[in-house]
């Protein structure tokens, strides 16, 4: 393994020189055990060893990770029907699935395993229209990158991040288990059962109002809300897209000209022609496909024409309609909570056209930014039940994808202007250049808003391999070993760029209102997240020391259609031909400390530089994921004493999962993780953020009442079934009735 680099100065000049362990991607990233333990005991192994031993006795408390674990109809292992393998259709991306929550106690040297799936009211409705033939109209499926119900809507799959708060400084740690699309919820720390939404239906506005009205209506939040422990508030946000926003492509359209795709079905995996009549209708077949791919390629300039009117009568249109909102939510644990939309210093609402994944206060401003995670209308489409051929396909996808922005849109907004009775709240605009996912913002802003991120340049989470896709690379056993690893992540097509910027909220919104300072490392490839000391506790005042694991470059996960969206990106550092050179050679996943040091003057102002003091690469095989900062006890604070907790996935001898949690002395990261906690039990797939507790205590308890949230929207719906004249709806009417009234008893049995 190569030293840590010490100096700023040193970035790109080796960049292909200094290469790590050539490595296949774990195919244990692909399944993931649905069952629900109960103090199930890890065993203690120390360093890469395989010798047994005990935990520190001041590594304590308890570790809370988070990720999707499929759905009820997830293909099963047929020796282990508990473990199940979400993206094996070719097509569902690895993120879509209920959310299981593990939680790890760490005491008197021991650790101790629990897990459960987060089931809000609709997990319920998953199930029972699944095990129920007698509700199998209403049955939910996966729709891309969420999973819906014609009749009832979209599932709330709770499998993204944690936020802790508190109401009163003296009351217990509360949890909330949150997502992109859809309310957050709280958890109940002790026994990991869903509690309550944040908010209710009524509370929370569809992301377009011309969705129909439905029980588990599509509604958009962010999967990082904000809680401020000095004043006792939570921030999130109600998000709502234009349809422009969504329409993207064509692709709805295409794939609805199914007279064009029958005659495919027959033609998928033909044999050689072993008579005339056999090469006669090959011969016919080839010539249709021919045919088709003219008529697809003459199509992607009618569609460039289309799109160009298009949009043109839609900026008249979305002039006068206003579809899109942002909605800046404020909850101080009450059942109401106060909301503002946030506009601009023009009067016009602020515009996403991604997400808004996360947010960031300060002690004077929220932070908004349109984040690197787009969301299109062709990753809400059903897959088609059959496939087409790959050429189709291909020549489909060129027409409709896009790359996510290339630059990230910043909002500040004054927490002094959130006025309760007030309705709009204008934030000042900003541009950072590149993409930003993931960001940490610190809460003392005397000097300026100082934010810390990785850029995933070039890197598009939102892409997942799919069945059809081809590797970049001209190699027969590459390209198997990528069509068996649909639905994962893609890897990167650039560097990515450790960044801190510094804003001015002064001088906004001059882009002289920003100073910045950038390093680029060999090992900073994929897309990053972060730990760092006060991650889960309090608001950092300031940071010194942030930590990041990096995915990694993997050659196996580099397809064509990736190379040619983000060829051409406007921010490259590193040439296209070392792209495809290091991506090849592979780069490890690697957990990288980043030390900030401050300088003030009166001329310049608050100024920083970046180091990367430690790091450590991954073994070959390895895939790391979702650290956490656990302070050490008893110990002096400092931002590096403590330990950094992670995922590591790799495949074992026989081809399954290996899943464990490596601990490392967060002072000393290039020594390699002091202990491995193990389970021939546990099998954990994707997993993505996390957080600490000092210990579980169960909240007080809360007096939601599902039926009162969710009655109002389901008597709509059902009354609008039940005066059909057709009887076909009116009995879907009444399932929908019985069905409320079954599984309201189930969220309320666990309570």
């Amino acid at each position: 393994m190569t030293q840590p680099t010490q100096k700023a100065t040193e970035t790109l000049d080796n960049v292909v020189s200094s290469q790590s362990d050539k490595s296949r991607f774990p195919q244990a990233m692909l399944s993931v055990s649905r069952e629900e333990f109960d103090g199930l005991e890890l065993r203690v192994k120390q360093g890469l060893t395989e010798t047994p031993t005990e935990l520190p006795k001041d590594l304590t408390g308890y570790v809370f990770i988070v990720g999707p674990a499929g759905s009820v109809d997830s293909p099963t292992n047929p020796n282990s029907p508990e473990i199940v393998y979400p993206s094996k259709n070719g097509w569902n991306p690895l993120y879509n699935g209920d959310g299981m929550l593990y939680r790890i106690g760490l005491e008197n040297g021991k650790a101790h395993l629990k897990t459960r799936i987060a089931k809000p009211l609709s997990y319920w409705a998953d199930k029972c229209t699944y095990e129920n033939s007698n509700y199998a109209n209403l049955s939910f499926k996966d729709f891309g990158i969420a999973r819906a119900s014609l009749a009832l809507g979209v599932t709330s799959q709770l499998s993204v991040t944690l936020t802790p708060f508190k109401k009163y400084q003296a009351d217990p740690y509360r949890l909330l288990i949150t997502v992109d699309m859809g309310r957050s919820y709280e958890v109940d720390p002790n026994t990991m059962e869903v509690v309550q939404p944040l908010g209710l239906i009524k509370d929370w506005k569809a992301v377009n109002s011309l969705f129909p009205i439905q029980p588990f209506q599509l509604s958009m939040s962010c999967a990082h809300p904000c809680f401020d422990y000095s004043t006792g508030e939570l921030f999130t946000i109600n998000l709502g897209r234009s349809i422009s926003s969504f329409l993207s492509s064509l692709r709805q359209l295409l794939y609805q000209l199914r007279i064009l795709t029958k005659p495919l079905k027959k033609s998928v995996g033909l044999k050689k022609t072993t008579s005339p009549l056999d090469g006669f209708i090959e011969g016919l077949i080839n010539l249709y496909k021919n045919i088709l791919k003219a008529f697809l390629s003459l199509g992607k300039f009618i569609y460039q024409l289309i799109e160009k009117i298009y949009q043109t009568i839609l900026q008249i249109f979305n002039a006068i309609a206003k579809d899109d909102f942002v909605e800046l939510v404020c909850w101080r644990g009450e059942e109401n909570f106060e909301k503002w939309k946030v506009i601009l210093p023009n009067g016009k609402p602020i515009k996403v056209k991604q997400t808004l994944h996360q947010m960031g206060l300060t002690k004077n401003y929220i932070v908004l930014a349109d984040t690197a995670f787009k969301i299109a209308l062709e990753e809400l489409l059903f897959a088609e039940q059959y496939k087409l051929i790959e050429e189709i396909e291909v020549l489909i996808r060129e027409l409709t994808d896009i790359p996510q922005l290339a630059d990230t849109k910043v909002w500040i907004v004054p927490r002094k202007e959130l006025i309760p009775g007030k309705e709009t709240v204008t934030a000042q605009e900003v541009i950072i250049p590149r993409e930003i996912a993931h960001y940490v913002v610190e809460y003392e802003d005397t000097d300026g808003i100082v934010i810390h991120t990785v850029h995933s340049c070039a890197c598009d989470a939102a892409e997942t391999i799919r069945s059809f896709d081809k590797s970049v690379y001209n190699d027969v056993e590459i390209n198997n070993r990528l069509r068996k690893l649909t639905g994962n992540l893609v890897s990167g097509m650039d560097v990515d760029v450790i960044g801190c910027y510094v804003i001015d909220p002064a001088k906004l919104p001059s882009s002289n209102a920003v100073k910045s300072s950038l390093i680029e490392r060999d090992f900073s490839w994929g897309n990053p997240v972060y730990a760092y000391r006060e991650m889960t506790l309090k608001q950092p005042e300031k940071i010194d020391d942030i930590y990041w694991i990096f995915f990694g470059a993997w050659e196996e996960l580099l397809p064509q259609f990736v190379w040619d969206i983000y060829k051409d990106y406007k921010h490259r550092k590193v040439p296209l031909d070392k792209v495809k050179t290091i991506n090849q050679e592979g780069r490890a996943s690697t957990l990288c400390r980043v030390h900030v040091d401050r300088q003030k003057t009166a001329q310049q102002g608050l100024e920083i530089e970046l180091t990367t003091p430690d790091y450590y690469e991954f073994p070959a095989g390895r895939f790391a994921n979702s650290p956490q900062f656990v302070p050490r006890q008893g110990g002096d604070g400092s931002s590096t004493d403590g330990y950094l907790v992670c995922v590591v996935l790799s495949d074992r001898n026989d081809g399954s999962n290996n899943s464990e949690i490596w601990v490392f002395d967060a002072t000393n990261l290039k020594s390699g993780p002091q202990y491995r906690l193990c389970s021939e039990q546990i099998n954990i797939g994707f997993t993505i953020h996390t957080t600490w507790l000092p210990e579980v205590i169960s909240p007080p308890k809360s007096d939601y009442n599902v039926r009162e949230d969710y009655e109002p929207v389901v008597s709509e719906v059902v009354n609008k079934y039940l005066q059909s004249s057709n009887p076909k709806t009116q009995k879907k009417g009444e399932e929908i009735r019985a069905l409320f009234d079954e599984i309201y008893k189930e969220f309320e049995g666990i309570k």
